[in-house]
């Protein structure tokens, strides 16, 4: 049996609705116990919403958002800003893949193409995300990326609480290639 195939392309404002779906669908499987189930099932799809609308509405040559489609659905997404921090690097917001996607390459992929964008854009420069310490899964595969983490901050989340987040950095965007 083959794998479905899926093709990287750019986001754009038709796929806000999709990409607050899939966002909030990863939240609440992965983030159950991490952030409140009041806002897991209540407010967080509207405002995933909120964010996605707003960010693909207008375009902004310091940020990327890059799905991974199958040509009928959204399978991943990733979002990355350039210039997020003078000593770190790119900042990389958003790394999803759809529950029934996981395990075939999309979230490498995804990582792979952000990589490529800040080569371009900012060339030499190191790339950093924040990941919840809780969220094992993700911690495991940054690490496995080459990605090192340098320190743990409290963080408020968007549902009103709090939780240890773990800054994790490449030092040059292009080991991610």
């Amino acid at each position: 049996m083959t794998s479905p195939v899926y093709r990287l392309r750019s986001a754009n404002a038709a796929d806000a609705e999709a990409i607050a779906t899939l966002h909030t669908d990863s939240w609440q499987r992965t983030y159950r116990g991490m952030m409140s189930d009041e806002f897991l099932d209540g407010p967080a799809l509207e405002n995933r919403r909120s964010v996605w609308r707003e960010r693909l509405a207008a375009s902004d040559s310091d940020r990327l958002v890059v799905v991974a489609d199958d040509g009928t659905r959204i399978a991943g997404f990733i979002c990355a800003f350039a210039h997020g921090d003078a000593g770190y690097g790119a900042y990389i917001d958003n790394l999803h893949v759809a529950h029934g996607w996981k395990g075939r390459g999309i979230g490498r992929a995804l990582m792979r193409s952000a990589a490529e964008w800040i080569c371009a854009t900012q060339p030499g420069t190191g790339v950093y995300l924040w990941v919840m310490e809780a969220n094992v899964q993700a911690r495991a595969f940054y690490d496995r990326l080459g990605a090192r983490n340098v320190e743990t901050v409290e963080y408020d989340d968007p549902g009103g609480g709090h939780a240890p987040n773990c800054r994790y950095v490449w030092a040059d965007a292009r080991t991610l290639l």
